[in-house]
């Protein structure tokens, strides 16, 4: 028979173990908002979906891997998704991909915020850039866009730059590389 005395021991050494372990996290985790120059409105969120793959089949079968999903004080989700960059930037592609997300989200009956936010690391540090996203209808319309061009339906968007086509699987079917030589390369 165990003595109860040595049970009542166990039983606080862990209790005890288990709030250092979680003041230990909650320290890690100021440390990282502080370096992390979190927005206000991500400091006071709550992190509901990290890595996490998704997908809908309405309006269109769409799916990607979400970064980040925090749920706000308002009870909106918002997305976070971060960019290893050599400026502070963020593209229209950038907010054409997080839209895409919001809609698949909202079609699996998510509150989805109007915006979101990209993390962009850099070597100087790390910045959260808040951008507003593309409605469902503007990202279907995207979409049976891209899908035309790629079936060689209809003819892709004369770019200004040639790196732009760089990586295009639909640069051999390309009339001239659809790229305005005038604009420098």
């Amino acid at each position: 028979m165990v003595d109860p005395q040595v049970v009542y021991v166990i039983i606080v050494l862990v209790m005890l173990a288990l709030v250092g372990i979680n003041a230990s996290r909650n320290a890690s985790r100021r440390r990282w908002i502080l370096k992390e120059n979190l927005p206000p409105e991500l400091k006071a969120s709550r992190l509901v979906a990290s890595e996490q793959y998704i997908e809908t089949i309405t309006p269109r079968k769409i799916h990607g891997t979400l970064d980040q999903l925090y749920l706000n004080a308002d009870r909106f989700f918002v997305l976070v998704d971060s960019k290893t960059r050599s400026s502070s930037r963020v593209y229209l592609y950038d907010i054409i991909q997080l839209s895409v997300y919001k809609v698949i989200l909202e079609r699996n009956g998510r509150k989805m915020a109007d915006y979101a936010y990209v993390r962009v690391v850099t070597e100087t540090g790390v910045s959260y850039i808040k951008k507003d996203l593309l409605s469902e209808q503007e990202v279907v319309r995207r979409h049976d866009r891209t899908n035309l061009v790629l079936s060689s339906k209809v003819e892709p968007t004369i770019v200004k730059k040639k790196t732009m086509c760089n990586g295009c699987g639909q640069q051999p079917n390309c009339h001239a590389w659809q790229y305005d030589k005038n604009k420098s390369a």
